[in-house]
């Protein structure tokens, strides 16, 4: 059985090497088509597959991916907000709308997270 260390050092290429095509094409190919192959889950598959190499059940890796939907929101809240702050963005530097985006992550991702604990509702997501 490979170690974690090999699991996760593929992980670490997969994820890359999905990154890199999807900028490719979003750049190079057509920013429409790029955007489309990365609706698709792309993130998701190198987490799974690493969930699965190391042992964890189908009914795990299902809790995970159902999770994650809820967590859509986050995600549509921040694409919304880099695009709207590189729109808005007066230099040429792409730094300051993604700290700032960041920043709005950290804090509706804290939110988030307080209340569903406050709620008591974690174990609708794990």
């Amino acid at each position: 059985m490979p170690s974690i260390l090999y699991n996760l050092f593929q992980n670490f290429v997969l994820g890359g090497a999905t990154v890199a095509g999807i900028s490719f094409i979003g750049t190079f190919v057509d920013p429409l088509l790029g955007a489309i192959v990365w609706s698709f889950p792309i993130s998701l598959l190198p987490t799974l597959y690493f969930m699965k190499k190391n042992g964890k059940s189908n009914d795990f890796v299902a809790h995970f991916t159902t999770s994650t939907t809820f967590t859509i929101g986050l995600l549509a809240l921040s694409v919304a907000l880099l695009s709207y702050f590189i729109k808005n963005n007066k230099d040429s530097s792409i730094a300051l709308p993604i700290i700032k985006t960041a920043g709005v992550w950290l804090l509706a991702s804290f939110i988030f997270f307080i209340t569903i604990k406050h709620f008591k509702l974690a174990d609708k997501f794990m």
